[in-house]
This record gives structure tokens, sequence and C-alpha cells, in this order.
């Protein structure tokens, strides 16, 4: 179940909360936007460099989707392979 949710809604809540903390950093609140940042970042040597090595995708390609769609990117296909 949480695996559906995930390809269905994970992308959308995920530009919907760069939205929202990319507000909140032009309003001189810039923590959740870079705790979200690093928080994927990390998430990124952990976890989504080995997948996008795994399925073929380039180092940059699979930083590039940490950081922009965090798990919903790499746990779909993690379950998949």
């Amino acid at each position: 179940m949480f695996l559906k949710l995930t390809k269905q809604f994970g992308k959308p809540i995920c530009a919907l909360l760069f939205g929202i903390f990319g507000l909140m950093a032009g309003r001189k609140k810039p923590l959740p936007l870079l705790a979200l940042l690093g928080m994927h970042t990390a998430e990124f040597f952990l976890v989504g460099r080995k997948t996008a090595e795994e399925r073929g995708l380039p180092r940059a390609e699979g930083l590039a989707k940490c950081l922009a769609f965090g798990f919903t990117w790499w746990l779909p296909l993690k379950k998949e392979g």
C-alpha cells in the first residue's frame, strides 16, 4: 500500500514541500529547505548512488533525482528489482 501511494503521490508531495520551503527561505527562514536538501543529499550517499549504479544511471542523474524526489524515485526501483 505504501509503495502504491509513493508511486502516485510522492513526487507531487516533494514538489509541494520544495515550494513551501522555498517560500519560507525567501522570507528569511531557510532552515527547512536546507534540512530537506541535507536529508536528500545524505540519502543519495546512503542508498541513491547504489540504486542509480544498479540501474545503469549516471551518478549525476541519481543525485539530481535524490535531491528532487528523495526516496520516491529509488524505493519503487528497489522493490521491483
